[in-house]
């Protein structure tokens, strides 16, 4: 009596348990890297009510983070500028112009550019309502996670550690995921980005790039770890509420 099956369907099963872990494996890859920050935050860049550029401010013109962003040294947030704090530059008076709204071209035939400018115009007009500009947050942690600005830079984290080159970007976007392994990941050596506040500037950034890229910045880290006898906390409740 001939068998019911062929000989070849007693590899069935596995071919079956063999495709199933593998499959596994890679729903479990893919995870790791697609349900993540790393994914679905870097790159974020939402769109603005006014076309500010850091590229211009903090690169350009050379602007330092805290005329904008002040007391973050010493605050809990980074917070953000009112429209007095950007009128304080983009108010011109003298002699020939007068106020801003009625600046002209320098043949005085035209308004100016800058008058002109419709990103300005947005500002100005938040500045005359006593409103403030709704700005859309990039960097944003979740409502169960705090992140205290000022004990970082009290010790040296700069900038450039969390938000790399601002100064570089003429749209801000996000260019880390800041999932909580990234934050451990500082955390449990601190001293990759610790600078010298006493020798350089912390938000200069091209600064602290280049200290950070530079071949003595562990042995730099660790001595101002040491000074500082700073020891990062790495338990829940250091950042969870």
């Amino acid at each position: 009596m001939s068998n019911l099956f062929p000989k070849w369907t007693n590899h069935i099963p596995t071919v079956g348990a063999i495709s199933a872990g593998l499959g596994l494996v890679m729903v479990v890859l893919g995870g790791w890297y697609y349900l993540t920050p790393d994914y679905f935050e870097v790159g974020y860049m939402p769109e603005q009510p006014v076309d500010y550029s850091h590229q211009i401010h903090a690169g350009q013109l050379g602007m330092d983070c805290r005329y904008c962003h002040t007391h973050v040294e010493e605050s809990f947030h980074a917070n953000v500028p009112s429209p007095s704090v950007c009128m304080n530059c983009h108010t011109a008076v003298d002699q020939t112009t007068g106020y801003l709204r009625k600046a002209v071209s320098a043949d005085g035939a035209s308004p100016s550019a800058h008058w002109m400018n419709e990103s300005l115009a947005r500002v100005r007009a938040a500045y005359d309502s006593a409103k403030p500009i709704e700005w859309r947050r990039v960097h944003k942690m979740p409502d169960y996670v705090q992140f205290p600005h000022a004990p970082h830079l009290k010790v040296g984290v700069s900038c450039y550690s969390c938000h790399s080159r601002i100064d570089e970007m003429p749209v801000v976007f996000q260019s880390h995921g800041m999932g909580m392994g990234w934050c451990l990941d500082c955390h449990r050596a601190p001293e990759k980005h610790l600078v010298d506040k006493s020798q350089m500037r912390i938000t200069d950034l091209r600064a602290v790039e280049a200290q950070l890229a530079s071949a003595d910045q562990i042995q730099q880290g660790l001595l101002l770890k040491e000074q500082q006898k700073l020891n990062p906390p790495q338990h829940c409740g250091a950042c969870h509420y």
